[in-house]
């Protein structure tokens, strides 16, 4: 028995693989483009004092945002956290905030994406390139 396949029927396949292979492409490239971002990404951090500094998102380093107390002394509710930056992601290590939300979060590694500690007021973001960056300080 032999399949007949009438020519509407191949047009709507032609249409489909047509869908397919141009969601494919789409995917593909813009896959390639992120990769292209996170090559010049920064990581920007700032505190509720404002612009605290900057790393390359390729760079390996850790270091403490503190940040001044809210209550009676000026160690009472001080806040610290601890920022990593390895391996093209970055993240909270530690936190003395009490929610903890920070370091919960998963690591972030791409342009656009961002960590909040609200208790602390500080904010670690991937920005695309240095002009972003600038505007954010």
């Amino acid at each position: 028995m032999a399949l007949h396949i009438k020519t509407g029927d191949r047009i709507l396949i032609a249409l489909i693989a047509l869908g397919v292979a141009a969601g494919a492409l789409w995917f593909a490239l813009g896959r390639a483009d992120d990769g292209a971002n996170a090559a010049g990404a920064l990581v920007v951090c700032q505190s509720k004092d404002g612009f605290y500094r900057c790393d390359p998102l390729g760079s390996s380093v850790s270091y403490t945002v503190g940040t001044p107390g809210t209550g009676r002394g000026a160690d009472v509710d001080a806040g610290e956290n601890r920022i990593s930056i390895h391996d093209g992601a970055v993240r909270v290590e530690s936190a003395n905030c009490g929610n903890q939300v920070c370091v919960q979060h998963d690591p972030v590694d791409a342009p656009g994406e961002q960590i909040v500690c609200l208790p602390h007021g500080v904010v670690v973001e991937i920005v695309a390139n240095e002009q972003d960056a600038a505007r954010l300080s």
